[in-house]
């Protein structure tokens, strides 16, 4: 009868997830060892099946290229931030203590392996418009909360979203840069987040003077 069929079905496809989900998880695993050990350019697809046990046509299947494989350890990356900014976001504290608070967030995880985030930062230049649309989005929820502390800044609530967002992406570009020291001449992460912050404080203070009317 087409009833009892259907649990059977289901569960042949639950094994199937489960077998799909598990050589994901060993070619996304074997990638990230190799790019950090190699690079990104320098490690051949066949590599890569090779260290997590499959076939290349596996890397195709799941990931259409080795680029796909990249973008989907630049994904989880992204995941593990929000999650973590999700889990403790301070609702209390001045505007600065809470920004200290989410940029010790991003660092901390960006900064978990240098080589395999240098390997990123060249990646971004180089995927196509729609990983880019696609990362964009991701990466604005991964700013989200920044976008909530500023919104939360009584000196600032005259700014509209258009300038919110600008604030952002300012704050999101002095904070790249100010990642770099960490990655080329192995400065510790809090003096690099100590430099961001101080950096942000002045955008900060220049953007509550035009929100005061004060600045053109």
């Amino acid at each position: 009868m087409p009833n009892s069929q259907h649990p059977r079905r289901r569960s042949r496809l639950t094994q199937k997830d489960r077998q799909s989900a598990a050589t994901k998880a060993r070619l996304i695993e074997a990638a990230r060892r190799l790019f950090r050990e190699y690079g990104y350019h320098d490690v051949s697809v066949t590599e890569i099946a090779r260290e997590a046990g499959v076939t290349h046509a596996m890397i195709n299947a799941h990931f259409h290229c080795k680029a796909g494989l990249l973008y989907e350890l630049i994904n989880e990356n992204n995941d593990a931030q929000i999650a973590a900014l999700e889990a403790g976001m301070p609702q209390e504290g001045s505007t600065m203590e809470r920004l200290r608070w989410v940029i010790e967030i991003y660092a901390r995880h960006d900064l978990q392996d240098v080589q395999l985030l240098a390997v990123m930062q060249a990646y971004y230049w180089q995927w196509p418009r729609d990983t880019e649309d696609r990362n964009r989005a991701q990466l604005w929820q991964t700013l989200a909360p920044i976008a909530r502390i500023l919104r939360d800044d009584a000196d600032l609530q005259r700014l509209d979203d258009a300038e919110i967002e600008t604030l952002i992406e300012a704050m999101f570009a002095i904070y790249t840069l100010g990642l770099r020291p960490a990655v080329y001449r192995d400065e510790p992460w809090e003096s690099c987040v100590d430099v961001i912050l101080h950096r942000i404080g002045v955008l900060l203070d220049g953007a509550r003077l035009r929100a005061r009317g004060g600045g053109a």
